[in-house]
C-alpha cells in the first residue's frame, strides 16, 4: 500500500509548531561512529490504540449530546484501553462500549502522560447503540529517512523533526510505534507554492524492522535489529562547532531502497547552544538531483548530511517557494534524543 510521506515538511508550515528550545548543551563525542542511513524507512505510530480526531454529537431521545465534550480529553489524544481492556482497533472500543454497562473509563496517553477518564455514554435513538461522542481513528502510517543507527545498542535516528496529524492539524507526540522496510516507487516534482514529495511503498507491514520508542519535535527514535545494520558504512560524527559553511553531501533515496550520495552546500551553520530546529540553512548544488526532482523532496527528511567524512546533522525541512533550499538539524541534538 501506498503512504503519504512524513515529508521534509515545508518550512513555513512548521516554524511555529517545532521551535522547541531546551537546557541540554551536550555535543557529539569526538570520536564517536554511527552507522550512515540514507534509506528510505517506513513508520507506524501509535499502533496499538485509538486517536481522537474530533467531537461529534449523539442524536438520543432527549436531544443531542456529546458525551466526551467538556471532558479533559482533546484531539490527538490516543485512547489506549476502555474500562481497563486494551483496544487495538474501532472494532475493540465498538465491543466493549456496547458490553458496558454505567460509566466507562478511558485510559487516554498526551505524549509521555497518561490520564483516566470517566464518561457516560448515550444511547443513540436510531439505532440504539452507546456512543461517547468521539470520532478515532487508528494510527499514523508515513514514510521518512533513516538518518543514523547507533553500533552497540541499534538505537537509532531519522526525520529530523515532528509529526503533524493530518486529520487535527496538531503535533503528534507519542513513545510507541514501529520501523518497516519501505521502497520508493516515485515522486512528485515541487510546483508553484507546494513541496514535492516521494511516494512510499510498505514491504512487509507484518514484519516490523525496529520499535520506536520517542517521536517529538526532533524526530522519531528507537531501536532496530540487527540485521538492518549489514552493508551499511560505518561513518565518524562531528559535533556542530566543526561544521563550517560550504561543501557537503547528503544521502537520500528516490528510487528503490538503495540512498545515493548528492552534493549541496551549507549556507550557514547556526550558532545553538540549545536544541533548536534550524540549525543549517543548506542548498542542492548536485545537478542530476536538480535535474531529477528539483531538489528537496517531502520524505527526504532524514536524510544524513555529511561533510568532510563526518555525519554532522540530517536534512528536516524544505522551503515551498524555493525547493533547492532547506534546513537541517545539528547531529548532536538527534544523538541526544537517541540515547
Amino acid at each position: 500500500m501506498k503512504n503519504r510521506v512524513f515529508g521534509v515538511i515545508a518550512f513555513l508550515l512548521l516554524t511555529a509548531l517545532f521551535v522547541m528550545p531546551t537546557s541540554v548543551t551536550t555535543v557529539a563525542k569526538a570520536e564517536q561512529s554511527v552507522y550512515l542511513g540514507g534509506m528510505p524507512i517506513g513508520i507506524g505510530l501509535a499502533e496499538n490504540g485509538l486517536i481522537v480526531t474530533g467531537f461529534v454529537d449523539v442524536i438520543t431521545d432527549e436531544g443531542a449530546v456529546c458525551p466526551a465534550r467538556g471532558t479533559e480529553i482533546l484531539t490527538g489524544d490516543l485512547i489506549t484501553e476502555i474500562n481497563g481492556s486494551f483496544v487495538k482497533n474501532a472494532t475493540d472500543f465498538a465491543s466493549i462500549l456496547q458490553k458496558s454497562e454505567g460509566d466507562v473509563t478511558l485510559t487516554v496517553k498526551r505524549g509521555e502522560n497518561e490520564y483516566k477518564i470517566a464518561l457516560t455514554p448515550a444511547t443513540d435513538s436510531l439505532t440504539g447503540l452507546k456512543r461517547i461522542g468521539l470520532t478515532l481513528k487508528n494510527g499514523i502510517n508515513g514514510v521518512g529517512t533513516m538518518t543514523f543507527i547507533l553500533p552497540e545498542t541499534l538505537k537509532f535516528g531519522a526525520l529530523g523533526h515532528g509529526i503533524v496529524d493530518a486529520d487535527t492539524g496538531k503535533p503528534f507526540v507519542c513513545d510507541s510505534g514501529s520501523v518497516y522496510q519501505c521502497r520508493i516507487d516515485g515522486f512528485k516534482r515541487p510546483e508553484k507554492g507546494k513541496a514535492g514529495e516521494l511516494n512510499g511503498k510498505f514491504l512487509d507491514k507484518g514484519s516490523p524492522i525496529g520499535k520506536i520508542t520517542r517521536c517529538n519535535a526532533f524526530g522519531v527514535y528507537g531501536t532496530v535489529e540487527k540485521g538492518v545494520t549489514k552493508g551499511l558504512k560505518f561513518i565518524p560524527v562531528a559535533s556542530r562547532k566543526e561544521i563550517k559553511p560550504g561543501a557537503a553531501e547528503i544521502y537520500s533515496t528516490i528510487h528503490g531502497e538503495t540512498p545515493e550520495k548528492y552534493d549541496i552546500e551549507i549556507v550557514k551553520a547556526a550558532t545553538q547552544r540549545k536544541m533548536q530546529e534550524k540549525s543549517m540553512l543548506i542548498r542542492v548544488t548536485d545537478e542530476k538531483l536538480l535535474k531529477e526532482t528539483g531538489g528537496i523532496l517531502q520524505g527526504m527528511s532524514g536524510s544524513p548530511i555529511v561533510q568532510n567524512g563526518k555525519l554532522i546533522g540530517a536534512v528536516t525541512h524544505v522551503l515551498v517557494n524555493d525547493s533547492t533550499l532547506g534546513y537541517g538539524l545539528y547531529v548532536d541534538w538527534m544523538l541526544e534524543n537517541a540515547a
